[in-house]
């Protein structure tokens, strides 16, 4: 993943122009906002506690804190949020420290940018772009999340923002990571476009039944969310490769998505100005 993500170019660029010789130990030796130190604490104990080198006071969670105070300070506009806990903790699980921060670095900057700024456009956009995707792979999955106004945000959230990493167990999900860093974010696009054709359309028939018999958008999700965890691992696989998807139409359904959010994002601004503006009808 180090040499994958190109993070050791970037962390040997980096520093040969520190003074120091590390950029890393430079940001450890400063201090972020106050509020994202403790709410780094907060989730240390949350990320993996099962796994041994997360278990209470161990040497996990010392590191985990080190990585991700050091990415508050590199990216003080982003600072620090939870979902970034276990990113950093998987990463730790096959790096040293210091390699998996840059690691961690290049996934924010390079393969999920702006998943983690404020309001997160980034993952709306992908989200939106989701549901297009899947009128285009599955038309009989894609009426049925429309009859029940799901928003395709509240399955797609937990998958993308922590890359899968709480619907799989470390070695489906490091399958996984290895193919998202050989092939970027479409990877995960194609995962769960997967998924959710599988449950609501193609998969076996007993789930693919269920979800139609699904009368409130809850119950819907819920079944995305748990077919994910138990379709064969493989056959998932199998069908990403197979699945008819191309980057022209995965750069369309992005584009068409961020398209459609600014719209909205300036139909309401315009609404808000609106209503500032009106006249005093008492006066």
């Amino acid at each position: 993943w180090y040499h994958l993500s190109a993070a050791k170019y970037r962390h040997e660029n980096a520093d040969r122009n520190c003074p120091t010789g590390s950029v890393f130990n430079l940001y450890l030796a400063q201090t972020p906002a106050l509020n994202v130190i403790e709410d780094i604490k907060k989730d240390l104990a949350r990320s993996f506690p099962d796994h041994e080198i997360f278990r209470d006071n161990g040497c996990g969670q010392e590191s985990l804190f080190d990585v991700l105070k050091a990415y508050a300070v590199h990216d003080p506009a982003v600072g620090y949020c939870q979902a970034q806990a276990p990113i950093a903790a998987i990463l730790l699980m096959h790096l040293p420290p210091e390699q998996a921060f840059w690691v961690f670095v290049q996934i924010n900057e390079e393969y999920v940018k702006g998943y983690f700024s404020d309001g997160l456009m980034a993952v709306k956009e992908d989200a939106l772009a989701t549901e297009l995707l899947i009128q285009r792979v599955s038309q009989r999955g894609y009426r049925l999340l429309r009859k029940l106004d799901v928003d395709p945000i509240l399955y797609t959230l937990d998958w993308y923002m922590i890359l899968f990493s709480r619907t799989y167990r470390a070695p489906q999900l490091f399958r996984i990571w290895d193919m998202f860093f050989c092939e970027g974010v479409k990877v995960l696009f194609r995962l769960a476009l997967v998924i959710v054709r599988e449950t609501l359309d193609v998969g076996p028939p007993d789930i693919v039944t269920k979800a139609h018999k699904c009368d409130n958008p809850m119950d819907l999700i819920a079944l995305i969310k748990q077919t994910a965890k138990t379709l064969p691992f493989d056959v998932l696989l199998m069908k990403m490769d197979k699945l008819p998807l191309t980057d022209i139409d995965l750069a369309q359904a992005c584009g068409q998505a961020r398209q459609q959010l600014n719209s909205d994002l300036n139909t309401t601004n315009s609404r808000k100005t609106s209503s500032r503006i009106q006249p005093n009808k008492h006066k």
